[in-house]
Formats: C-alpha cells, structure tokens, sequence
C-alpha cells in the first residue's frame, strides 16, 4: 500500500517526496528556479505549508516569502498555477462546505478567503498581530485563528467570511490542535520570545473559556492528537525531541528523541508512524507508534517546513 509524505523545503522552494514504505526520499517538485547572485541560486516563495484538494491530485502550498499560494499538480510534479494573497502566508485550511481555501496572512494581520472554483479572493478578514496557525471545526461552521503577538485566539464565522469573536490567551500561542470530537481546542505556546516555558492551553469551544493551562517541554512548536483522542504528541524544537502527554493525567509519560530542530508533527496515513521534519538537520524522523522509537533520519530538502501525509 502506497504511503506518501510530501514536506515543503522553504530554504530552497522545493518539496519532497518521501516513500515510507522505502523510508527514503524518491524525489522532489521544484516549485519555481529563483533568482541567481554570484552563482548562487537563491529561494524566492519560502512554501511553509500545504494542503491538498479533495480528489487528492492538487496540493496548494502557502510561500511564506513572495505572498502567494501555488497550485501543483501531484500527478504531473509540477506547477500549474499561482495565486496573490496578503504578505506572509503560513498555514491554510481547506474548507469543503463553502469550497474556500483560507490563509492565513502573518504580516498582513489577515485570513484571506479564495473561492476553490475560480481561485478568485471573496475576502480579506482582520484578525489579531501575527496570526500563524487555524483549524477549521469539525462541521467547518467556524474557523480557529491563532495571533502570536497579540497573544489571542480569533473565531471567524464560515457562513458570513467575519470574524465572531475574539478571546486572549496565554503568550505565544503558535499552532493549534483540534480534539476527536471538535469540543476542545489545545494552543500550543511556544513562550519563545519570553522567559517562561513552554505550555499547551485547552479551549472549551462550547463558551470558549480557558480550562486548563499544561507546561510542558521548553520550545513546544506543534502537536498532533492519537486516534483514540488519549495522547498529544508535541514536536519541541529545543529539546530536539518529541514529547508524549497523556491527555487525562496532563502529565508528559515519555520523550522521543529526533532530528535537530523539530518544527512541525504529523501522522502518516495509515497511523503507523510519527514525522517530524527537522529544519536544521534537514531531515524527516520517522517514529514507530507503536512501540514509540526512532526508526529512520531521512535526509530531505533545506529547511524542511509543514509535510503532508497522504
């Protein structure tokens, strides 16, 4: 069975293509050929994250350095189209209910809305400083806004394209992570501007109150959730590791150890291992789930970013 794990190498405008049936890159999709000064080729788009259409042949990525998003066609491995959005796209969500794609803008303090259909924009949204990171809900009526500098969580409604309302949180918070049954929302705060560690705060969507605030690890980045909704598993990218909290304890039960500089966490499709791409090693640590050991470093692009499993 076929199991893939496309990761955007924002350090040379490329993404990867990892077998994980091999354990090994197989290849990898120029995004564009850049500039070159003095002889060397210097990366312009910065694809930071991706999403991939319903169909499964069109991955969208987010170029975090020229404002835009492109499409690429998965069975041909290449580009077929761009698109301009606000200044510093990060992270997008692809909602199928209203057939938007949503992007979140850092440096435009935005989430822009583009129609799936025409790739036309249907609009521009404020949101808090610095925004990085959404979830959609689980019946896609609401989307989850993250803004790391304005230390706060912004819901917009899916129906309107407006934002509801927005709540403060703990500092930092940076990626988030949606609950089994779409009740709970875990923030990841990084605190890496400020002296003070690392922690996960829990959102109760009914009232969107604070519930819960777990310290954990030192550089805590992103966290991906277990199937049975038991477990967190949280890339940290100072401790060069991965690590296990235990939802109902809110206690860390155990520490991986992986590449240097996990910056984002993934599950591969058929749930048997654990990803963590590696920005300063430039590799993909694969992690056997179900015994929670280190089984391959596969050397990938530069500055390997968001991945994608399919």
């Amino acid at each position: 069975m076929e199991s893939k794990v496309y990761i955007c190498n924002t350090g040379e405008d490329s993404i990867s293509i990892v077998d994980l049936n091999k354990l090994q890159q197989i290849g990898k999709i120029g995004l564009q050929q850049g500039i070159t000064l003095r002889g060397i080729r210097k990366p312009t788009l910065g694809p930071h994250h991706m999403v991939i259409d319903y169909n499964k042949q069109y991955i969208y990525t987010a170029n975090s350095h020229n404002a835009t998003i492109s499409i690429v066609d998965i069975i041909k491995n290449k580009v077929i189209d761009d698109i301009c959005v606000g200044s510093c796209p990060t992270h997008l969500q692809m909602c199928k209910k209203n057939k938007t794609l949503y992007v979140v803008n850092s440096d435009s303090n935005s989430v822009s809305a583009i129609d799936l259909e025409t790739s036309a924009p249907l609009a521009q949204i404020p949101v808090g400083a610095m925004p990085h990171d959404m979830k959609l809900s689980l019946d896609e009526k609401k989307l989850y806004v993250v803004n790391v500098d304005a230390h706060s969580l912004t819901v917009i409604d899916t129906n309107s394209n407006e934002q509801e309302r927005t709540i403060l949180t703990p500092p930092q918070p940076y990626h988030i992570t949606l609950s089994r049954d779409g009740k709970l929302l875990y923030i990841i705060n990084t605190g890496y501007t400020l002296m003070e560690k690392g922690s996960i705060s829990v959102v109760e969507l009914t009232n969107y109150s604070i519930i819960h605030r777990i310290t954990v690890g030192k550089m805590p980045m992103e966290a991906v959730i277990d199937d049975q909704g038991l477990y967190l598993y949280i890339a940290d990218t100072e401790m060069n590791a991965i690590n296990v909290l235990e939802i109902q304890s809110q206690k860390v039960i155990e520490r991986i150890d992986v590449g240097r500089m996990p910056g984002c966490i993934g599950k591969s499709a058929d749930g048997r291992y654990l990803l963590t791409a590696n920005i300063q090693d430039n590799t993909l640590s694969v992690v056997d789930l179900m015994n929670l050991k280190l089984l391959e470093q596969i050397p990938v692009g530069i500055e390997p970013n968001g991945m994608l499993c399919i």
